[in-house]
């Protein structure tokens, strides 16, 4: 007994003359921009700017409100030519750039309308999203200096938009629809939809809403005819309209689709920014950084845009 006792006490001693204390460098947080840029074909830009936050900082939505930037310098610049981008209230904006500022941050405009922060935007009919050209949007905020570029590229049409209902219930369906990829590596698009008409007197949807897996790359069918099938990602704010159908469209709707082509720079920010949220938290997945197109102290996205529209009436 005295000898066991004596190789534990050993062994206590052995383990505690080979400890050693080690020292973790954490590296010291540093502060970005972060942009949410988007520019539509046929429309005026629009652009939130927000600092990154430090991890140990609170997460509560003043903290969020507070990180927002409204006395940075932006321009937008297109065949050497320059447009300031002046921050305006988001009550002050106008309709269509309400709407993409809701569409943004994934709230009804109305909602959006009453959060205290700018947009960074113009009015001056020349500086408008156009096809072909390059759009360079530059950012100083104290000191620092960001760009990013994006292209309106040629947009594609959709070709038998229709409404196909349920079988198990004729009132309620998803749409489906067909496009000609062109045969060119790294094609991307973007599906987006909202409904016009009328519910307790005015339109019931203001802004476009992007269902699951709504933005597609060519990948894996370069140059072939694509088949889409969606269903309703918007509110259910008609009460008439079944809850377990919310996410049909219901006999009746009236829904306008805008079919966007976009940059694989920009598909790519929307995938890895996906990845990243649905793998938060979980113990088996890889770390992922979120896709940039910025240049300089920011991260984000200035997203160009060229869009196709068509409408449906949902109806056999």
């Amino acid at each position: 007994m005295v000898r066991k006792l004596l190789l534990f006490t050993v062994g206590l001693f052995f383990l505690a003359s080979c400890s050693k204390e080690v020292q973790i460098d954490i590296p010291q947080f540093k502060e970005k921009v972060v942009v949410e840029g988007r520019l539509f074909a046929g429309e005026f830009p629009v652009v939130l700017l927000s600092l990154t936050q430090n991890i140990y900082a609170p997460t509560d939505i003043s903290n969020y409100l507070a990180s927002f930037i409204s006395d940075a310098q932006v321009y937008m610049v297109v065949d050497g030519d320059s447009v300031a981008l002046n921050p305006v209230p988001l009550n002050q904006l106008e309709m269509e750039a309400l709407a993409r500022v809701s569409e943004i941050l994934e709230i009804e405009p109305e909602e959006a309308a009453l959060l205290p922060i700018v947009a960074y935007t113009t009015t001056q009919p020349t500086f408008k999203g156009t096809i072909g050209k390059t759009h360079r949007l530059t950012i100083s905020y104290k000191g620092s200096y960001s760009y990013a570029e994006t292209t309106l590229l040629n947009p594609i049409s959709l070709t038998n938009l229709v409404w196909q209902p349920e079988v198990s219930n004729s009132a309620y369906g998803r749409l489906n629809a067909g496009f000609q990829d062109p045969i060119a590596n790294y094609d991307a698009y973007y599906w987006e939809v909202k409904r016009i008409h009328q519910f307790n007197g005015e339109v019931i949807d203001k802004s476009y809403e992007r269902p699951s897996g709504g933005y597609i790359r060519d990948k894996y069918w370069n140059g072939t005819f694509r088949n889409l099938n969606y269903g309703n990602p918007l509110k259910r704010k008609d009460t008439t309209h079944l809850e377990e159908y919310r996410r049909y469209f219901r006999e009746g709707d009236q829904v306008v689709v805008r079919f966007s082509k976009m940059e694989y720079e920009v598909y790519e920010f929307f995938r890895t920014r996906r990845e990243q949220i649905e793998n938060q938290g979980s113990p088996f997945a890889s770390p992922l950084n979120v896709k940039s197109n910025l240049v300089g102290n920011a991260v984000g996205i200035w997203a160009g845009f060229s869009p196709s529209y068509d409408t449906i009436v949902c109806q056999p």
